[in-house]
């Protein structure tokens, strides 16, 4: 599970077997709080959430959204070798 980053303790990262999902990013903190944001070309997407507030999703949708280029080039590169 690579991790991309870390911001306000969240862990973003990917998961090796979800590479042949449409590109998306796993934000998690050491309380198992989980949520997960698919990557579109400009923005990313709300997909699901263990435990974080409103608050804190926005938080984190912000960041994505700031780090949109980033974490798709990461994903592809990171996916190339898993996809069919």
């Amino acid at each position: 599970m690579p991790t991309v980053f870390y911001k306000f303790g969240w862990r973003f990262y990917f998961v090796s077997f979800d590479c042949s999902e449409p590109p998306h990013i796993h934000v998690g903190n050491d309380a198992n709080k989980i949520c997960k944001f698919w990557l579109l070309d400009n923005a990313c997407t709300f997909a699901d959430n263990q435990g974080y507030t409103k608050k804190e999703l926005r938080l984190i949708e912000t960041t994505i959204n700031e780090n949109i280029v980033i974490l798709n080039k990461t994903f592809y590169e990171f996916c190339k070798n898993y996809t069919k």
